[in-house]
Protein backbone atom coordinates (compact mmCIF):
# COMPACT_ATOMS: atom_id res chain seq x y z
CA UNK A 1 0.00 0.00 0.00
CA UNK A 2 1.45 3.36 -1.03
CA UNK A 3 1.71 6.10 1.58
CA UNK A 4 0.85 9.46 0.09
CA UNK A 5 -0.20 12.90 1.25
CA UNK A 6 -1.04 13.19 4.94
CA UNK A 7 -0.41 9.47 5.54
CA UNK A 8 3.20 9.87 4.52
CA UNK A 9 3.65 13.00 6.64
CA UNK A 10 2.12 11.35 9.71
CA UNK A 11 4.06 8.08 9.49
CA UNK A 12 7.01 8.88 11.74
CA UNK A 13 4.96 10.81 14.35
CA UNK A 14 2.63 7.81 14.60
CA UNK A 15 5.54 5.42 14.94
CA UNK A 16 7.03 7.68 17.63
CA UNK A 17 3.77 7.72 19.57
CA UNK A 18 3.57 3.94 19.45
CA UNK A 19 7.13 3.67 20.70
CA UNK A 20 6.45 6.18 23.48
CA UNK A 21 3.32 4.28 24.49
CA UNK A 22 5.31 1.07 24.64
CA UNK A 23 7.93 2.68 26.85
CA UNK A 24 5.25 4.05 29.17
CA UNK A 25 3.66 0.63 29.51
CA UNK A 26 7.02 -1.02 30.06
CA UNK A 27 8.00 1.62 32.63
CA UNK A 28 4.74 1.23 34.50
CA UNK A 29 5.17 -2.51 34.64
CA UNK A 30 8.74 -2.19 35.81
CA UNK A 31 7.75 0.31 38.51
CA UNK A 32 5.05 -2.06 39.76
CA UNK A 33 7.52 -4.90 40.06
CA UNK A 34 10.16 -2.78 41.79
CA UNK A 35 7.82 -1.14 44.30
CA UNK A 36 5.91 -4.23 45.34
CA UNK A 37 5.71 -4.38 49.16
CA UNK A 38 6.38 -8.12 49.27
CA UNK A 39 7.85 -10.68 46.91
CA UNK A 40 5.34 -11.52 44.19
CA UNK A 41 3.85 -14.98 44.01
CA UNK A 42 3.72 -16.95 40.77
CA UNK A 43 0.03 -16.07 40.38
CA UNK A 44 0.76 -12.37 40.83
CA UNK A 45 3.58 -12.51 38.29
CA UNK A 46 1.19 -14.03 35.76
CA UNK A 47 -1.29 -11.22 36.42
CA UNK A 48 1.42 -8.57 35.88
CA UNK A 49 2.48 -10.28 32.66
CA UNK A 50 -1.11 -10.34 31.41
CA UNK A 51 -1.60 -6.69 32.39
CA UNK A 52 1.55 -5.23 30.84
CA UNK A 53 3.04 -7.84 28.55
CA UNK A 54 0.21 -8.21 26.07
CA UNK A 55 -0.34 -4.46 25.49
CA UNK A 56 3.40 -4.01 25.03
CA UNK A 57 3.48 -6.83 22.49
CA UNK A 58 0.54 -5.24 20.68
CA UNK A 59 2.31 -1.88 20.53
CA UNK A 60 5.52 -3.50 19.32
CA UNK A 61 3.63 -5.42 16.64
CA UNK A 62 1.94 -2.22 15.45
CA UNK A 63 5.29 -0.43 15.31
CA UNK A 64 6.89 -3.26 13.35
CA UNK A 65 3.92 -3.22 10.99
CA UNK A 66 4.46 0.47 10.31
CA UNK A 67 8.16 -0.10 9.64
CA UNK A 68 7.38 -2.88 7.16
CA UNK A 69 4.81 -0.67 5.42
CA UNK A 70 7.37 2.11 5.16
CA UNK A 71 9.96 -0.24 3.68
CA UNK A 72 7.42 -1.62 1.22
CA UNK A 73 6.45 1.90 0.13
CA UNK A 74 10.10 2.90 -0.34
CA UNK A 75 10.75 -0.22 -2.42
CA UNK A 76 7.70 0.40 -4.59
CA UNK A 77 8.63 4.06 -5.05
CA UNK A 78 12.20 3.13 -6.03
CA UNK A 79 10.94 0.59 -8.55
CA UNK A 80 8.47 3.10 -9.99
CA UNK A 81 11.17 5.74 -10.41
CA UNK A 82 13.48 3.19 -12.06
CA UNK A 83 10.76 2.13 -14.52
CA UNK A 84 10.00 5.74 -15.42
CA UNK A 85 13.69 6.53 -15.81
CA UNK A 86 14.35 3.55 -18.10
CA UNK A 87 11.23 4.22 -20.16
CA UNK A 88 12.13 7.88 -20.71
CA UNK A 89 15.78 7.12 -21.43
CA UNK A 90 14.77 4.47 -23.95
CA UNK A 91 12.37 6.89 -25.59
CA UNK A 92 15.05 9.57 -25.94
CA UNK A 93 17.59 7.16 -27.42
CA UNK A 94 15.01 5.65 -29.77
CA UNK A 95 14.11 9.12 -31.07
CA UNK A 96 17.75 9.88 -31.84
CA UNK A 97 18.26 6.55 -33.59
CA UNK A 98 15.09 7.06 -35.63
CA UNK A 99 16.31 10.48 -36.76
CA UNK A 100 19.69 9.09 -37.82
CA UNK A 101 17.96 6.26 -39.71
CA UNK A 102 15.74 8.73 -41.55
CA UNK A 103 18.70 10.78 -42.75
CA UNK A 104 20.50 7.66 -43.93
CA UNK A 105 17.42 6.62 -45.90
CA UNK A 106 17.24 10.13 -47.36
CA UNK A 107 20.78 9.76 -48.71
CA UNK A 108 19.97 6.31 -50.11
CA UNK A 109 17.01 7.81 -51.98
CA UNK A 110 19.24 10.41 -53.62
CA UNK A 111 18.84 13.28 -51.18
CA UNK A 112 21.60 15.86 -50.53
CA UNK A 113 24.26 13.87 -48.63
CA UNK A 114 26.05 16.83 -47.02
CA UNK A 115 23.02 18.14 -45.17
CA UNK A 116 21.79 14.66 -44.23
CA UNK A 117 25.18 13.60 -42.90
CA UNK A 118 25.50 16.84 -40.92
CA UNK A 119 22.12 16.28 -39.29
CA UNK A 120 22.92 12.62 -38.61
CA UNK A 121 26.21 13.63 -37.01
CA UNK A 122 24.42 16.16 -34.81
CA UNK A 123 21.94 13.51 -33.64
CA UNK A 124 24.78 11.07 -33.00
CA UNK A 125 26.54 13.68 -30.89
CA UNK A 126 23.34 14.34 -28.95
CA UNK A 127 22.89 10.62 -28.35
CA UNK A 128 26.49 10.26 -27.13
CA UNK A 129 25.98 13.22 -24.76
CA UNK A 130 22.79 11.63 -23.42
CA UNK A 131 24.57 8.32 -22.79
CA UNK A 132 27.40 10.11 -20.97
CA UNK A 133 24.90 11.95 -18.76
CA UNK A 134 23.04 8.72 -18.00
CA UNK A 135 26.33 7.07 -17.06
CA UNK A 136 27.19 9.96 -14.74
CA UNK A 137 23.80 9.78 -13.03
CA UNK A 138 24.21 6.02 -12.61
CA UNK A 139 27.57 6.54 -10.90
CA UNK A 140 25.99 9.06 -8.57
CA UNK A 141 23.01 6.79 -7.84
CA UNK A 142 25.40 3.95 -6.97
CA UNK A 143 27.25 6.32 -4.62
CA UNK A 144 30.60 5.54 -6.17
CA UNK A 145 33.41 7.24 -4.23
CA UNK A 146 34.32 10.77 -5.20
CA UNK A 147 37.80 12.05 -5.71
CA UNK A 148 38.54 14.09 -2.61
CA UNK A 149 40.99 16.94 -2.92
CA UNK A 150 41.12 20.67 -2.54
CA UNK A 151 39.27 22.39 -5.38
CA UNK A 152 39.85 26.00 -6.40
CA UNK A 153 36.33 27.19 -7.22
CA UNK A 154 37.38 30.57 -8.74
CA UNK A 155 39.54 28.73 -11.28
CA UNK A 156 36.67 26.38 -12.18
CA UNK A 157 34.43 29.39 -12.71
CA UNK A 158 36.99 31.18 -14.87
CA UNK A 159 37.51 28.06 -17.01
CA UNK A 160 33.77 27.55 -17.51
CA UNK A 161 33.16 31.18 -18.49
CA UNK A 162 36.11 31.11 -20.91
CA UNK A 163 34.64 28.07 -22.69
CA UNK A 164 31.24 29.75 -23.07
CA UNK A 165 32.78 32.94 -24.42
CA UNK A 166 34.91 30.99 -26.91
CA UNK A 167 32.14 28.73 -28.22
CA UNK A 168 29.28 31.25 -27.99
CA UNK A 169 30.86 34.69 -28.45
CA UNK A 170 27.45 36.31 -28.85
CA UNK A 171 26.48 35.39 -25.30
CA UNK A 172 27.03 37.92 -22.53
CA UNK A 173 28.47 36.14 -19.49
CA UNK A 174 29.75 38.01 -16.43
CA UNK A 175 31.88 36.55 -13.65
CA UNK A 176 31.80 37.98 -10.12
CA UNK A 177 34.05 36.49 -7.43
CA UNK A 178 33.76 37.86 -3.91
CA UNK A 179 37.01 38.52 -2.02
CA UNK A 180 38.36 35.63 -0.02
CA UNK A 181 39.57 32.07 -0.41
CA UNK A 182 36.99 29.88 -2.10
CA UNK A 183 38.10 26.27 -1.89
CA UNK A 184 36.16 23.10 -1.13
CA UNK A 185 37.06 19.46 -0.79
CA UNK A 186 35.62 17.39 -3.60
CA UNK A 187 35.84 16.10 -7.14
CA UNK A 188 37.02 18.87 -9.51
CA UNK A 189 35.58 17.25 -12.64
CA UNK A 190 32.12 16.82 -11.17
CA UNK A 191 32.10 20.32 -9.66
CA UNK A 192 33.17 21.72 -13.01
CA UNK A 193 30.21 19.86 -14.53
CA UNK A 194 27.89 21.66 -12.10
CA UNK A 195 29.01 25.07 -13.34
CA UNK A 196 28.98 24.05 -17.00
CA UNK A 197 25.46 22.61 -16.73
CA UNK A 198 24.08 25.73 -15.04
CA UNK A 199 25.58 27.99 -17.70
CA UNK A 200 24.35 25.68 -20.46
CA UNK A 201 20.86 25.70 -18.97
CA UNK A 202 20.84 29.49 -19.08
CA UNK A 203 22.06 29.53 -22.67
CA UNK A 204 19.53 26.95 -23.89
CA UNK A 205 16.50 28.58 -22.29
CA UNK A 206 17.10 32.27 -22.88
CA UNK A 207 17.05 34.36 -26.08
CA UNK A 208 19.99 36.13 -27.67
CA UNK A 209 20.96 39.27 -25.80
CA UNK A 210 20.37 37.76 -22.37
CA UNK A 211 23.02 38.52 -19.76
CA UNK A 212 24.06 35.62 -17.55
CA UNK A 213 25.99 36.22 -14.33
CA UNK A 214 28.11 33.58 -12.61
CA UNK A 215 28.85 34.63 -9.03
CA UNK A 216 30.93 32.99 -6.31
CA UNK A 217 30.83 33.92 -2.64
CA UNK A 218 30.52 32.63 0.92
CA UNK A 219 27.73 32.23 3.44
CA UNK A 220 27.51 31.89 7.19
CA UNK A 221 28.68 28.48 8.33
CA UNK A 222 31.59 28.31 5.92
CA UNK A 223 29.49 27.47 2.86
CA UNK A 224 30.70 28.39 -0.61
CA UNK A 225 27.88 29.59 -2.87
CA UNK A 226 27.86 29.34 -6.66
CA UNK A 227 25.08 31.39 -8.29
CA UNK A 228 23.95 31.59 -11.90
CA UNK A 229 21.52 34.43 -12.61
CA UNK A 230 20.09 35.55 -15.93
CA UNK A 231 17.64 38.22 -17.04
CA UNK A 232 15.77 35.96 -19.44
CA UNK A 233 12.10 34.96 -19.36
CA UNK A 234 12.53 32.85 -16.20
CA UNK A 235 11.18 29.44 -15.25
CA UNK A 236 7.44 28.69 -15.64
CA UNK A 237 5.79 28.40 -12.22
CA UNK A 238 4.55 24.88 -12.93
CA UNK A 239 8.16 23.65 -13.34
CA UNK A 240 9.41 24.90 -9.97
CA UNK A 241 8.46 21.77 -7.96
CA UNK A 242 10.10 19.38 -10.45
CA UNK A 243 12.87 21.48 -12.00
CA UNK A 244 15.60 19.12 -10.73
CA UNK A 245 13.82 15.91 -11.77
CA UNK A 246 15.19 13.90 -14.66
CA UNK A 247 14.05 14.57 -18.23
CA UNK A 248 12.15 17.72 -17.25
CA UNK A 249 11.95 20.29 -20.02
CA UNK A 250 9.75 23.28 -20.56
CA UNK A 251 7.06 22.66 -23.14
CA UNK A 252 7.39 26.13 -24.63
CA UNK A 253 11.13 25.97 -25.26
CA UNK A 254 12.72 24.96 -28.52
CA UNK A 255 15.95 23.99 -26.76
CA UNK A 256 17.50 20.65 -27.64
CA UNK A 257 18.72 19.79 -24.16
CA UNK A 258 18.42 16.28 -22.76
CA UNK A 259 16.51 17.32 -19.64
CA UNK A 260 19.23 15.83 -17.42
CA UNK A 261 21.50 18.82 -16.84
CA UNK A 262 19.84 20.19 -13.69
CA UNK A 263 19.28 16.72 -12.21
CA UNK A 264 23.03 16.14 -12.56
CA UNK A 265 23.66 19.46 -10.78
CA UNK A 266 21.43 18.37 -7.90
CA UNK A 267 23.00 14.91 -7.67
CA UNK A 268 26.59 16.23 -7.70
CA UNK A 269 25.77 18.90 -5.10
CA UNK A 270 24.19 16.26 -2.84
CA UNK A 271 27.18 13.96 -3.28
CA UNK A 272 29.36 16.79 -1.92
CA UNK A 273 27.06 17.43 1.04
CA UNK A 274 25.54 20.51 -0.56
CA UNK A 275 22.27 21.68 -2.08
CA UNK A 276 20.97 23.47 -5.15
CA UNK A 277 17.88 25.65 -5.20
CA UNK A 278 15.93 27.70 -7.71
CA UNK A 279 15.13 31.02 -6.09
CA UNK A 280 12.01 33.02 -6.79
CA UNK A 281 12.63 36.62 -7.75
CA UNK A 282 11.58 39.09 -10.43
CA UNK A 283 12.58 38.45 -14.02
CA UNK A 284 14.89 35.64 -15.05
CA UNK A 285 16.22 32.54 -13.29
CA UNK A 286 18.41 32.35 -10.19
CA UNK A 287 20.11 29.08 -9.25
CA UNK A 288 22.14 28.75 -6.03
CA UNK A 289 24.51 25.91 -5.19
CA UNK A 290 25.71 25.71 -1.57
CA UNK A 291 28.77 23.58 -0.81
CA UNK A 292 30.39 23.02 2.60
CA UNK A 293 33.83 24.56 2.80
Amino acid sequence: MELTGWKRRCFWPAAGLLLAAGLVILGAGTETLLTAAAPLTAHQLLEVEACFGLPLLAVAAAGIGLVFRRQAWERQESERQLREFLATAGHELRNALTTVSCYIQLVQLGGPPEEALAQAAAETERMASLINELALLTRLDLRQPLERRSVDLPQLCRDAVAVVRDIHPGRQVRLIVAPGKHTVTGDPLWLHQVIVNLLANSRLHTPEGTTTTLALGTEEGGYRVIEVIDDGPGVPPELFPKIFDRFVRGESTAAAGSGLGLSIVAAVAAAHGGTVTLERFGRGAWFRVRLPG
